[in-house]
């Protein structure tokens, strides 16, 4: 690596550096080197001019520096697409939708690439990996097969990053799927999702893991809050429970009711706000024996955590009194802003509220393709609790 592609740390940033977590910030830069670029591989350097590691840099973003796990010997392309040979090994013997590369945690910052079946969705989110996309796309039909591969590159960060926001088929053999009706098997169930246009790369794969744990415990009436396409929904009804889904979106629930009759399940879909639902529900005195809660994240930034607490308490308690006696809880949050320990207290805060016996019988997080970095603390993001209630 040439000496003039490097970046110097303040005694600030060395502090950051030490503790350990992969980006630092442009207030922490004291020096860039001239031949420096947006996107390149850089030398780390420290005041006192040794090596702090190998980092993507980006001159449009707040978070200038991204560390990489190579050395200054590998800190090259090869390098990096050696992390991404290993991120796609690691995930050996995974479901066919699964997460093949997922971004800091695998080495690759703001690269993010999903299997579903024979087809790929990705997503480029920094300057590195977005300058390297076209023989990323290469690279990863060699090393997977994929006769599809999809950009969803449709993510507002991407502009903090000065990259457009944008979306498209990236490649297609002859017997390509339709991208927006991709099938693939999961936990037991034939699926479609749409790479195009669903959420996140097509669908929200961390949660494998905790619906297949879910549906080994769900009983009797079950109600689904937040289905979204039926993740938690369908498994359950597929282990035999009575499951209705509630969500706002009719589009949803719509492939939610398709992926229910492909799969001769019934699943009873009702387009309603999931707070409104609950009130109704307590005021009617119904009662479930499994209740799910998977809402969206209720605190985006930090700013919202106090707000977003107050949500989940809300939902939550609300579920504690429309459970029967003996009736499972499960409950998420994929709020990266609110720690675990902050999730734990607000389920024993409502639980004391509604005068509740529960019961915490598993901790969980996402599926072991969506791992977390030990040193940021916010790759950690999804909480599961699955508690039962007396």
């Amino acid at each position: 690596m040439q000496a003039s592609r490097s970046v110097t740390l303040t005694a600030k940033g060395v502090l950051r550096l030490r503790r350990g977590h992969p980006w630092i910030y442009r207030s922490d830069l004291d020096a860039v080197g001239s031949d420096v670029r947006g996107g390149d591989l850089v030398g780390v350097r420290l005041p006192s001019g040794k090596s702090g590691g190998v980092a993507l840099y980006s001159d449009a973003s707040q978070i200038a520096l991204r560390f990489v796990p190579l050395t200054s010997e590998t800190a090259n392309d090869d390098g990096l697409w050696s992390l991404l040979e290993r991120a796609i090994g690691r995930r050996a013997g995974r479901p066919e939708a699964c997460r093949l590369v997922h971004g800091d945690a695998d080495g690759l910052p703001g690269l993010i690439v999903d299997r579903y079946g024979p087809a790929l969705s990705y997503q480029c989110l920094t300057q590195g990996m977005a300058r390297r996309e076209a023989e990323l796309i290469e690279r990863l039909r060699a090393l997977t097969g994929a006769r599809l591969i999809v950009a969803r590159n449709d993510v507002r960060v991407r502009q903090l990053e000065g990259l457009a926001v944008e979306k498209g088929v990236r490649y297609a053999a002859d017997d390509a799927p339709d991208p927006k009706d991709v099938r693939a098997h999961l936990i037991g169930l034939d699926l479609d999702f749409d790479l195009l246009d669903g959420q996140k790369t097509g669908a929200f794969l961390d949660q494998t893991d905790n619906r297949a744990a879910v549906a080994a415990r769900a009983r009797g009436e079950a109600l689904d809050c937040f289905s979204y396409d039926g993740g938690f929904a369908l498994a359950m009804a597929r282990a035999g429970a009575d499951v209705s889904a509630v969500d706002s979106s009719g589009a949803a629930l719509a492939r939610l009711k398709t992926r229910a009759d492909r799969n001769g399940l019934n699943v009873r879909c009702l387009e309603e706000n999931v707070f409104d639902y609950l009130r109704a529900c307590e005021a009617e005195g119904r009662r479930f024996d499994t209740i799910v809660l998977d809402p969206p994240a209720f605190a985006k930034s930090r700013d919202a955590v106090d707000a977003g607490r107050r949500a989940y308490k809300e939902i939550n308690l609300r579920a504690l009194k429309l459970l029967r006696p003996g009736g499972l809880l499960v409950t998420c949050s994929c709020s990266a802003h609110m720690d675990r320990a902050s999730f734990d207290v607000m389920l024993t805060e409502a639980a004391a509220d509604a005068r509740r016996w529960v019961r915490v019988l598993e901790r969980r997080s996402a599926a072991p393709d969506h791992p977390a970095l030990a040193t940021a603390p916010e790759t950690d993001y999804l909480k599961v609790l699955i508690a039962e209630v007396d």
